[in-house]
């Protein structure tokens, strides 16, 4: 297959992965760009023989990749102010059509084949190898012979890996999936409740046991730490709604395939994202993606 032909097939697969390994919209476009440049650099140079298996190896370059980044990533994070959430996939709620106008690839192949946000994050919390070996059976379905190619591990290691690893998220008290139509309307009844000051309403959609996550990477004020229980999580989002005076501007979106909403204010220099978890009627957990390195990628003004 030539190599033009084989970047327009391969590159959806090869995004979908990396954004799921990395959880980052610019890295994942970056690496799998870099490891099309290596393959062509190898073709040109006639090193390594003829490959036999363009998807597998180029499968192969960006796992690797990806494992090397988180390793990195890893050691940044130690430095990290606040919690750390992924950079998220949106789309305008009123268009249908995603914040680039239908133009970035990465948005569309993802939100097609969507991984929830709130998955995203659980994802973040496991070893680089245990994301990749997770990843690529989970979301893909690769037999635990080309994980272990990929990764550099034994088949049998790669078994164990993915079945601690599966009764360890059955265990978590995690958000669950929802459908689209009752999310939508969990959603619209948070706003409805934080926007009208209906605080009693608004306690009874958290869990007891919820969490609140705020991404402000110290670049913007934000909670440096997860907020826990409905009491101090229902406190905090009091204290946001009065300091601001309201809401302030509210536009639908979907994050991720799932409706959130985008926050803007005349008294914040820049806007906040708010994307809500759900375990049966009630929020989970919520994530406050307010870092503008992280929203840039997005243009939604």
């Amino acid at each position: 297959m030539e190599l033009d032909a084989a970047y327009r097939t391969y590159r959806p697969l090869l995004l979908s992965l990396a954004y799921r390994m990395l959880g980052s919209v610019s890295q994942a476009e970056d690496l799998v760009q870099d490891a099309f440049v290596t393959v062509q650099q190898q073709d040109t140079d006639g090193r390594g023989g003829p490959i036999l298996n363009l998807k597998a190896y180029l499968c192969k370059i960006v796992t690797n990749r990806c494992l090397d980044h988180l390793k990195s990533a890893r050691r940044k994070r130690e430095v990290y102010v606040g919690p750390w959430l992924p950079e998220p996939l949106v789309e305008d709620y009123a268009a249908g059509q995603d914040s680039a106008g239908g133009r970035d690839p990465l948005q569309t192949i993802v939100l097609q084949d969507t991984i929830s946000y709130a998955f995203l994050v659980l994802l973040d919390r496991l070893t680089p190898i245990e994301r990749a070996v997770f990843v690529l059976r989970e979301a893909f379905e690769y037999d635990y012979r080309d994980i272990a190619d990929f990764t550099g591990k034994t088949e049998i290691g790669c078994r164990k890996i993915y079945s601690r690893l599966k009764r360890k998220i059955q265990e978590e008290p995690i958000s669950e999936p929802v459908p689209s139509d009752k999310s939508e309307q969990l959603v619209l009844g948070f706003l409805h409740a934080t926007a009208s000051g209906d605080m009693k309403g608004l306690l009874a959609m958290l869990a007891e046991d919820i969490v609140l996550y705020s991404d402000g990477g110290g670049k913007v004020l934000s909670a440096i730490r997860p907020i826990t229980s409905s009491q101090r999580v229902l406190a905090f989002i009091q204290g946001l709604v009065s300091k601001g005076g309201g809401l302030g501007e509210v536009r639908l979106v979907k994050i991720n395939g799932q409706l959130g909403f985008w926050l803007t204010s005349p008294l914040e220099p820049y806007p906040t994202l708010v994307s809500l978890a759900f375990k049966g009627d009630r929020v989970q957990e919520v994530y406050l993606l307010r870092n503008p390195d992280k929203l840039r990628h997005l243009g939604l003004g």
